[in-house]
């Protein structure tokens, strides 16, 4: 059962955001502009599986003063989510026969002290 998302299906990165990390044109493109929505949502959905927690979360009840839910988005998941982009963008083809891919180690290390549930 996958991790459901908090805010559905709101921008958590813009899309002018992508493109500057990815190098593209800034510019709309009807072409590109939905297949980076998606390989965001997929960055999100594999970071979200990789930490045990929707993205992003809410606050735990109790530590925040407001009565409307507050929601931790860390400036490191955010990198981690743009490498993860990074790596659908360029590996977008499929494989290539004789190449490996291996998950981000940078991507796991960012990630790494958000994770929940990992026991003793």
């Amino acid at each position: 059962m996958g991790i459901q998302p908090i805010m559905g299906t709101v921008m958590l990165i813009e899309l002018e955001d992508i493109k500057r990390h990815l190098r593209l044109d800034p510019a709309p493109d009807s072409e590109t502009d939905p297949e980076l929505e998606s390989m965001l949502d997929a960055a999100v959905d594999h970071a979200s599986q990789l930490i045990g927690r929707p993205i992003p979360w809410e606050v735990a009840e109790g530590s925040s003063s407001s009565s409307d839910p507050d929601f931790i988005f860390p400036p490191s998941v955010r990198a981690a989510i743009l490498l993860i982009i990074g790596d659908l963008y360029e590996n977008r083809e499929g494989q290539v026969a004789g190449v490996t891919l291996d998950e981000n180690p940078a991507v796991i290390r960012m990630l790494h002290f958000y994770r929940v549930g990992l026991g003793v």
